[in-house]
C-alpha cells in the first residue's frame, strides 16, 4: 500500500491538534512503549485477605520493549498477566490503575495509542463459515477508514496472508462444527492477520500459544519473531514457552501475584537469579524453572519476598528506569494521531452481507430449523387433513396452538450460533470500534429472509392440508411471532454467561408466556396478579391473531362457542400483528441498549 492510497482527513491543523490519519502512517513511526510504578487495585467484599475491601492484582510493575523487540511476559495463572496487557492496551473499566504509560517517552494518548497498537485476544472469535480470504478482507472493510480505496484493501489483505503464512490455506474454510477446517494454528495465526491490517506499530499478544501443539507453537512464535524483524513492537503473554520458543523472546518478564519477579533482557535472566541463590540447572529450561519459582501454588517455590525486592535492587530494574527516563530525550514524540473507523453505513452494509452469507452457509442457524419445521408442519397438516370428517372446531384450536407456540419455542436453538457471535461483536468492537446500531439493524435485516422462508414453508403445509382460512394473515402472524422470539433471543444472548443458561432461561421465559397466553385459562379468568404476563407475553398476541383468523368468519355454532370459551368474540387483529412488530423491534432495540452498554471490549 502506498500513501497516496489514502489521504489524511484533515491536511491543515495545527501542529497540537489531532490529526486523523489512515492506515499508512505506522511503518514511518516506530514505537517504544514502556510503563512504570503500575498498580491495580480493584473493591471486594472485606474478608481478613482483604480488611479494607480493596484487593491488589498488580503492584509498582514496571517494564519497556522497543521497536524489534518481542517481550514475553510470564508467570504462573493468576499472577496478572493478561491484567498487564489489558492495561496496556487500555481495556480495563473498573477498578483503579496508578502509574505511567508512555508511548515514545511521551504520556500515552489513548486515541493516539489505539491507532498505532493491536490486541489480539486469547481465543479465536472467528466465523467457521467464511474462508481465510474471505475472514480478511472483511476485516478489512470493517476496520479501514472509507478512504482506503478497495485496491488497497485488496493488497494489504495479500500482504498479511503472507506475513502470517497463510497462503496454503488462503480459500479454506475457518470450519466449525458442521465441517472440518482451519488448523488451530492456523486459526491463531488468522486471528493474528486480522489485527495486522491496520499495520500497527505495537502488537500485544494474550496467550497466542493457548491450546496449541508444540508444532503449531512454535510456527506461531515463528510468524510473530518474523513481525519483530519488521520493526514491530511486540508483547505477549504466555504460560510456560518450550525451550524453543523461549529462545525468541528479547525481553522476559515474570509475575508472581501481581508483582515482578524479573522484567529485562532474557540473557540476563539466569545470572541475575543465580545472584540470588537460585541458579538454573544445566539441563533444565530456564522458562520452566523461573515460572515454578514464582509459583507459590505448590511447594518447592522461592522466597516471592527475596525475588521482588531482589530484582527491585537489581542492576537490571535500575537500568529499565534509566532508559525510561532517557526516553522523552533520546526518542522521537509521537504525532497524535487518531485512526477513524469506517463509516457506520458502510459498516452496516458489510455486516449486512456478512449475516446474509453467514445464515445461508451455517446450517445450524436456520436450515436445521427448516428442515425440523417443514417435517413437522407436513406431520400436522396430514393429521388435521381438511379430508377428515372427524374434526370440530375444538380440534382446531390444538392445531392451531401448535403450529404458533412449536415454531415459536424452537426459536431457542438458535441461541448458542448467537452467543458465538457475540464474541465476534466485542473482539470488533474493541479493536475496530463497530458501530452498535450498524451491527442490530444489520442483524435483525439479515434474520428476515431465513425467518420468512421458515414461516412460509410451514404454513404452507399447514394451512393448505389442514384446509385452514386465510394463508396470508396466518403467515404474516407466524413470521412477526418468529422475529419477536428472535428478538428475545438477541436479548438473552447479550445478557447471559453460557448458551445452557440462556437455553434454560428461555425455555422458562416462554414457558410462563405460553401458561398465560389465554389458551390453558382463558385472559377473563387469568388471576389480576398475573395478567401481566398476558399482556407481556407475545404468544398472546399470535394466538388470538390465528384465532380470529380461523374462526371469526364462521356461522357455525361451534366456531363461534370457540371464540366465545377464549373471550376472543372482538378481537382487534390489526393491534395483535402490529404488538407483535412492536415486539420484535422492540427486542431489537433492548439488544442494542444492552450492547451498547454492556458490551465493550473492555472489562
Amino acid at each position: 500500500m502506498t500513501p497516496t492510497d489514502a489521504t489524511p482527513y484533515c491536511a491543515h491543523q495545527d501542529a497540537n491538534d489531532s490529526v486523523i490519519l489512515p492506515v499508512e502512517r505506522v511503518n514511518k513511526n516506530p514505537c517504544t512503549l514502556s510503563w512504570s510504578g503500575l498498580s491495580y487495585t480493584v473493591d471486594v467484599k472485606k474478608t481478613a485477605q482483604c480488611p479494607d475491601g480493596k484487593k491488589t492484582i498488580l503492584a509498582d510493575v514496571t517494564g519497556r520493549c522497543t521497536p524489534g523487540e518481542l517481550t514475553a511476559v510470564l508467570g504462573p495463572s493468576g499472577s496478572g498477566k493478561t491484567t498487564l496487557l489489558d492495561i496496556l492496551a487500555d481495556r480495563i473499566s473498573s477498578g483503579t490503575v496508578h502509574g505511567d504509560i508512555a508511548l515514545n517517552g511521551q504520556t500515552r494518548d489513548v486515541k493516539t495509542f489505539r491507532a498505532v497498537a493491536s490486541y489480539v485476544a486469547q481465543e479465536d472469535s472467528l466465523l467457521g463459515s467464511f474462508t481465510v480470504l474471505e475472514t480478511l478482507h472483511m476485516a478489512a472493510r470493517l476496520s479501514l477508514p472509507n478512504s482506503v480505496t478497495h485496491d488497497a484493501i485488496v493488497e494489504r489483505v495479500q500482504t498479511v496472508i503472507d506475513e502470517m503464512g497463510l497462503r496454503v490455506c488462503e480459500h479454506t474454510l475457518v470450519g466449525d462444527i458442521f465441517r472440518k477446517g482451519l488448523s488451530g494454528g492456523q486459526k491463531r495465526r488468522l486471528s493474528i492477520a486480522m489485527e495486522l491490517l491496520s499495520d500497527p506499530s505495537i502488537l500485544l499478544l494474550d496467550e497466542p500459544t493457548s491450546g496449541l501443539d508444540s508444532a503449531s507453537t512454535h510456527k506461531v512464535m515463528q510468524f510473530v519473531t518474523r513481525l519483530c524483524k519488521e520493526g514491530k513492537t511486540v508483547i505477549c503473554t504466555i504460560h510456560q514457552p518450550s525451550s524453543l520458543v523461549y529462545d525468541m523472546f528479547t525481553n522476559v518478564g515474570i509475575l508472581t501475584a501481581g508483582q515482578t519477579v524479573y522484567f529485562g533482557p532474557r540473557e540476563r535472566i539466569i545470572p541475575h537469579f543465580a545472584s540470588l541463590g537460585y541458579t538454573c540447572p544445566q539441563y533444565r529450561d530456564p522458562a520452566e524453572h523461573f515460572v515454578s519459582l514464582a509459583n507459590t501454588d505448590f511447594e518447592g517455590h522461592g522466597d516471592i519476598v527475596q525475588l521482588v525486592t531482589g530484582y527491585a535492587s537489581s542492576h537490571v530494574a535500575s537500568r529499565i528506569l534509566d532508559c525510561i527516563t532517557a526516553d522523552p530525550t533520546s526518542l522521537h514524540g509521537v504525532q497524535t494521531v487518531e485512526l477513524l473507523p469506517p463509516s457506520p453505513l458502510r459498516q452496516f452494509n458489510v455486516l449486512l452481507h456478512r449475516n446474509l452469507l453467514n445464515n445461508l452457509r451455517n446450517p445450524g442457524i436456520y436450515w436445521v430449523r427448516l428442515a425440523m419445521y417443514t417435517v413437522l408442519s407436513l406431520m400436522m397438516g396430514t393429521m388435521y387433513l381438511s379430508s377428515n370428517a372427524a374434526l370440530v372446531a375444538n380440534d382446531l384450536v390444538l392445531l392451531i396452538v401448535y403450529a404458533n407456540v412449536f415454531l415459536v419455542f424452537m426459536s431457542i436453538a438458535v441461541l448458542p450460533f448467537f452467543i458465538e457471535q457475540r464474541a465476534i461483536f466485542l473482539r470488533e468492537r474493541a479493536n475496530n470500534g463497530l458501530n452498535v446500531a450498524s451491527y442490530v439493524a444489520a442483524n435483525f435485516l439479515g434474520a428476515l429472509p431465513g425467518i420468512f422462508v421458515i414461516a412460509l414453508s410451514s404454513t404452507l403445509l399447514v394451512v393448505y392440508l389442514a384446509g385452514l382460512n386465510s394463508y396470508g394473515i396466518f403467515l404474516l402472524t407466524v413470521f412477526l411471532s418468529l422475529m419477536a422470539a428472535e428478538g428475545l433471543m438477541h436479548v438473552l444472548a447479550a445478557c447471559v454467561p453460557h448458551f445452557i443458561v440462556g437455553m434454560g432461561l428461555g425455555a422458562g421465559i416462554y414457558g410462563m408466556f405460553i401458561l398465560c397466553m389465554g389458551l390453558f385459562v382463558p385472559r377473563p379468568a387469568i388471576p389480576s396478579y398475573w395478567l401481566w404476563g398476558h399482556y407481556l407475553g407475545f404468544f398472546s398476541y399470535g394466538f388470538e391473531a390465528l384465532m380470529h383468523n380461523q374462526f371469526s368468519g364462521s356461522d357455525a355454532a361451534d366456531a363461534k362457542a370457540v371464540l366465545a370459551k377464549y373471550d376472543m368474540e372482538h378481537v382487534d387483529l390489526g393491534r395483535d400483528l402490529a404488538v407483535l412488530a412492536a415486539n420484535a423491534v422492540g427486542f431489537e432495540l433492548l439488544f442494542a441498549c444492552i450492547l451498547y452498554k454492556f458490551h465493550t471490549g473492555r472489562r
